[in-house]
């Protein structure tokens, strides 16, 4: 589902309230385990597992989205001890560098992803790093689940624009096996020079 405002996300919360699971993604859990925790942001945190997750490793963690209804939920579920920010992800910018910036998920028109990624990069201390992982171009046509909309799914080369000026330290396809089929996911993991 494309984001077009809100209202849509706000509504898939009110009817699912964890959409996705407990769980942080499998991919995001391996990338981050045993990483030195420090300052973290979840962009487009929607049900905050992600978020949930990074302050149980001991990250001090805010928490971005711009589903008020999804902000509700998650902080209710995971209480205190991380910044819950209604923000769009598009324009939100933190006060100060921070070490991590995580986006998971987030399936916006790629060329606005792009420029989000590289104003999240921005906001990297030295050596921080910026970690997404998404739904892939190539599941369109060969894997299953995700969003419908083909302009929302990033390929390898949208990824590698995004990371311009960035150590990119993997990018690459990600398959995972569901109740469907095969779903095809792409993860950048870059950090700040």
């Amino acid at each position: 589902m494309a984001r077009t405002d809100a209202t849509t996300w706000d509504e898939r919360y009110r009817t699912r309230e964890v959409p996705w699971g407990e769980a942080p993604a499998a991919t995001i859990r391996e990338a981050l385990t045993g990483a030195d925790p420090g300052t973290a942001i979840d962009l487009a945190c929607g049900d905050g597992r992600h978020a949930a997750w990074l302050h149980s490793q001991g990250w001090r963690v805010a928490a971005v989205d711009f589903s008020p209804v999804a902000l509700e939920s998650a902080r209710d579920r995971h209480g205190a001890g991380i910044d819950w920010r209604l923000g769009d992800v598009t324009t939100w910018e933190p006060a100060k560098a921070v070490d991590l910036v995580l986006v998971a998920f987030l399936q916006i028109p790629v060329p606005d992803l792009v420029r989000t990624l590289r104003r999240a990069a921005g906001w990297l201390s030295d050596g921080g790093r910026l970690l997404y992982l998404g739904h892939a171009r190539e599941n369109h046509e060969r894997g299953v689940g995700g969003p419908s909309e083909p302009e929302v799914l990033p390929g390898v080369p949208d990824l590698a624009e995004a990371a311009t000026g960035l150590r990119v330290e993997d990018l690459r396809h990600v398959t995972r096996e569901t109740d469907h089929g095969t779903a095809i996911d792409i993860v950048l993991d870059a950090r700040r020079w």
